[in-house]
This record gives structure tokens, C-alpha cells and sequence, in this order.
């Protein structure tokens, strides 16, 4: 008799309800915070490659500084003599509703809406502009998909700088080109991602 209302009692709990699965919130892939995330403690490093005969060396960023919508990032230049990580002067953000600002600058590096055509002022005196939405990039870090790029563009020193910035992770792949007056020739660099912690 126990052996029946066991098996009555577990074909019972078989056929109550189920629990219904909690769904991953979704993520705004184009919002400025989600494809260039400055968490604090996150690094990015790349393999930077100047065009010359020597081989790429490598470029270590990280967030030192993230307090409230305020983040500082710095190369990291290795260790000194007394085993200190030591870093270059950090760049300053403001993370802000409309996107990232550099601060007290009044540029921006990302700024919402993010859609095709869609421009800002950024550094140099350049203009910022979205020219993809939906890029595929493979760098040493992996394969990264529906990144967006964006050229800047027009300022006084002609340089040319292209940003691929990927979902959760930040910019991927950083071109830079300009001609120089004297020679006429043109100097480009390229930056790619080796590895990303997201601290």
C-alpha cells in the first residue's frame, strides 16, 4: 500500500506545473555603453601594427579609475623596478544618457542613436560617423559579429581614424591613416585585439 500512494504521490508531482524559464534580458547591442563597456578594472590589449618592417608590439589598455560615470583609462606600461604596474596619463570619460563623452572636452566617442549616417564631433576637430551597423570582424581575440564602425574624418591634421566597436566588448579593430605633408606619403597604423578581460 505505501509502494502504491508513492508512486500515486510522484505521478502526481510528475504533472504539476512546470516552472517557467526566466529569459536573458536582452541587451541594446547599439547602446554606447554596450559596444564600448568600461567596466572598471576591464583591459583591452591589442597587437599594433605600424606599417614598418618591425614587428606589431603590443598596446595594454585598462580602466583604472571607474567612480560613478566617471572612467579613466591607461596604457599599462609594465612593472618598475619595485614590481608597481605602472600607467601612461589616463584619458578621461563621461558616461552620460546620450552616450560617452570625453570629458571636459565636449566630444564624444560614442553618442546615441547609433544608426547609419549618424554623426558627432570627436577629437582633433574631426567628425565622428557611423558607417556600418552590422560588421563582421576576426582578430586574434576571436570572431566578432553585428559590430559598428565608425570614421572619423575632417580635422586640421588630415588624419583618418576608424573604429570597429563590438558588442561587450569594446573596439575590436582601431585604424588610423595620414598623409603626411612633407613626404606625401601616408602613414597608417592598425590596431587589433589580442585578448579582452571585461575586469
Amino acid at each position: 500500500m505505501t509502494r502504491t500512494l508513492c508512486l500515486v504521490a510522484l505521478l502526481l508531482s510528475a504533472c504539476g506545473s512546470a516552472i517557467p524559464e526566466v529569459a536573458a534580458p536582452e541587451i541594446d547591442r547599439l547602446a554606447p555603453t554596450t559596444l564600448y563597456p568600461m567596466h572598471r578594472g576591464a583591459q583591452w590589449v591589442y597587437d599594433v601594427d605600424t606599417g614598418g618592417a618591425e614587428p606589431p608590439t603590443l598596446g595594454i589598455f585598462e580602466v583604472v579609475e571607474a567612480t560613478g560615470n566617471t572612467r579613466q583609462i591607461a596604457n599599462n606600461r609594465g612593472m618598475n623596478s619595485h614590481g608597481q604596474v605602472t600607467h601612461g596619463d589616463p584619458m578621461g570619460y563621461e558616461i552620460l544618457p546620450e552616450g560617452i563623452q570625453n570629458a571636459g572636452s565636449g566630444t564624444w566617442i560614442l553618442r546615441a542613436p547609433i544608426e547609419l549616417g549618424a554623426e558627432w564631433p570627436a577629437m582633433g576637430g574631426r567628425t565622428a560617423r557611423v558607417v556600418d551597423l552590422d560588421r563582421a570582424v576576426e582578430v586574434y581575440a576571436g570572431a566578432y559579429e553585428h559590430c559598428v564602425q565608425v570614421e572619423e574624418a575632417g580635422g586640421e591634421d588630415g588624419r583618418v581614424v576608424t573604429t570597429t566597436y563590438c558588442p561587450e566588448v569594446g573596439p575590436v579593430v582601431i585604424e588610423s591613416m595620414m598623409e603626411t605633408r612633407m613626404t606625401m606619403r601616408q602613414v597608417a597604423t592598425r590596431a587589433s585585439l589580442r585578448s579582452y578581460d571585461p575586469g
